[in-house]
């Protein structure tokens, strides 16, 4: 008896994992495709890869603004 109070017990929390995965993918399209309340996946995708380019470019820039403030200071005090 314990045995079958488990299984049912297991295939009850299956059932609700499966059933939250699912109501998750539709909220998420849902809010996709019909309302366009989320950008879609590609678009976030991209985005965030233009923001971490963005970051690349600033970090790049900042570096070259030092070595020239560097140089400019070496070719004052000698």
């Amino acid at each position: 008896m314990l045995r079958f109070l488990e299984n049912i017990f297991r295939a009850g929390q299956v059932w609700h994992a499966e059933t939250l995965a699912t109501l998750q993918l539709n909220t998420v399209e849902f809010l996709q495709e019909e309302t366009r309340d989320l950008p879609a996946t590609a678009e976030t995708e991209l985005f965030y890869a233009q923001i971490k380019q963005l970051n690349d470019n600033a970090l790049a820039l900042a570096e070259k603004l030092n070595q020239l403030t560097d140089r400019t200071t070496q070719g004052k005090l000698t």
